[in-house]
C-alpha cells in the first residue's frame, strides 16, 4: 500500500473529491453537496491522501439518528484500487462513529456492482432489502447493515 494518511476532509479536498466522484460513480453529484456533507456531521467526512497531498479516495456519511449514519458516498480513485485504501477509509469512519455512540452504519449500493456488494460483505455488511428504482436512471439498489460493535 502507498504511504497513505486518513484524515478529516477540508475543503481544499473538494475539487480532486468532485473528479474522483465523475470518474468512478455512475450517478451526477454536484460539487456542492460535498460542502454540505461537510457541515452537516463533519467528523463523518475523511479522505485519503498521498504525502504530496493528492486525493486517493473518500467517503462521506450523514447522521441519521442519534446512533444511526449513512454512509453517502464512498469511491476510491480508479489507479488506487485494490490497495486497502478503501479498507482503511472505511475502518477510520467506523472508529469515529463508535466514538460518537453510533451502532448502525446502513449504505445502499447498486445492486449489479459485485464488486462494492462483495466488499461491503468481507467487511461485516449484510444485505437488508432490495430498493427498486432506487437511482435517477431507474437502477435498483440493496440497502446492507453493519454495526459499530459486536453484540455477541
Amino acid at each position: 500500500m502507498p504511504d497513505i494518511m486518513i484524515r478529516q476532509m477540508i475543503i481544499s479536498d473538494i475539487g480532486q473529491i468532485n473528479e474522483i466522484t465523475r470518474r468512478s460513480l455512475d450517478e451526477y453529484f454536484p460539487q456542492e453537496i460535498f460542502g454540505i456533507f461537510m457541515t452537516g456531521w463533519q467528523v463523518g467526512q475523511l479522505t485519503a491522501v498521498d504525502y504530496s497531498g493528492i486525493v486517493m479516495g473518500f467517503i462521506t456519511g450523514i447522521r441519521v439518528s442519534p446512533d444511526k449514519v449513512k454512509i453517502t458516498l464512498f469511491a476510491v480513485d480508479k489507479k488506487y484500487r485494490y490497495r486497502g485504501i478503501g479498507t482503511e477509509l472505511l475502518n477510520e469512519f467506523r472508529i469515529r462513529a463508535l466514538s460518537e455512540g453510533i451502532r448502525t452504519i446502513i449504505l445502499e449500493v447498486r445492486n449489479t456492482n459485485v464488486g462494492a456488494i462483495s466488499f461491503y460483505e468481507k467487511r461485516g455488511f449484510f444485505r437488508t432489502e432490495s430498493l427498486k428504482n432506487f437511482y435517477n436512471d431507474g437502477g435498483d439498489a440493496i440497502r446492507m447493515v453493519s454495526f459499530t460493535i459486536n453484540n455477541s
